[in-house]
């Protein structure tokens, strides 16, 4: 309950139970006329706003996904999740600070959201806070250490805020989930290319072309490591 608007979740109108069967069944467009006719009936069913917006991601259609899950949040102020899809509504806008606004919301709601910590990683990223997007990638790995993706992101913004060895370890933990990971390969050849370490940086650019022989990246750092070419690993 905020103010004196009362925060619905759930129904009994049998047009919602029709518009869930055919979600499910991928039938978005029936859906959504269910949906509709429940909100014709009763327009204050947030989380009914809430499932019309994210049919309405799902087909990409923007702007009607916004529309839908502001008034989810609107109705449901309080509810982390419809929040969190409005900010990736947001992002595939291209609205950044609006989407960082709904990712701080729902950690402040939900501290343990683990997926509003890798957003807003991203989306820090996206906007040059490197820092902020440390932080939460830092958070994102230490709180599930399976998610492999923040292992990645974290490498990278470490490179990019000059942290070589805290990448290189990234990039080790990565490949040991992923070792068949082209990318990940040649991005610790970076880190270890920028502390000067030529022999190492070659090993895992070489092992990166192995994977993948159209590896730019890895070709790239081959060539800048031209003076170690005679050595035979």
């Amino acid at each position: 309950m905020r103010g004196s608007k009362k925060q619905r979740f759930d129904s009994d109108d049998p047009e919602i139970l029709k518009a869930y069967q055919a979600e499910t069944n991928g039938e978005y467009m029936e859906a959504i006329e269910h949906y509709n006719k429940a909100l014709e009936k009763d327009p204050n069913i947030g989380i009914v706003h809430k499932h019309k917006g994210n049919i309405y991601y799902r087909l990409g259609m923007l702007d009607k996904a916004v529309e839908c899950l502001e008034k989810a949040v609107e109705l449901l102020p309080d509810y982390p999740t419809a929040i969190y899809e409005l900010g990736l509504a947001y992002y595939r806008k291209g609205h950044i600070k609006k989407a960082i606004n709904c990712m701080n919301k729902v950690i402040e709601l939900d501290g343990d959201f683990l997926m509003a910590h890798y957003w807003k990683g991203i989306l820090s990223y996206h906007s040059g806070d490197y820092h902020q997007a440390r932080d939460e990638y830092k958070y994102v790995t230490i709180k599930a250490p399976d998610f492999t993706i923040a292992f990645f992101h974290l490498g990278v913004v470490n490179l990019r805020l000059g942290f070589y060895k805290d990448a290189i370890s990234n990039f080790e933990e990565l490949i040991k989930r992923n070792p068949e990971s082209p990318a990940a390969w040649a991005l610790l050849g970076d880190a270890y290319l920028n502390l000067e370490n030529k022999i190492e940086a070659r090993k895992c650019y070489k092992r990166s072309l192995e994977l993948d022989p159209n590896d730019q990246k890895a070709k790239n750092g081959l060539a800048a490591c031209e003076d170690f070419s005679n050595i035979v690993f």
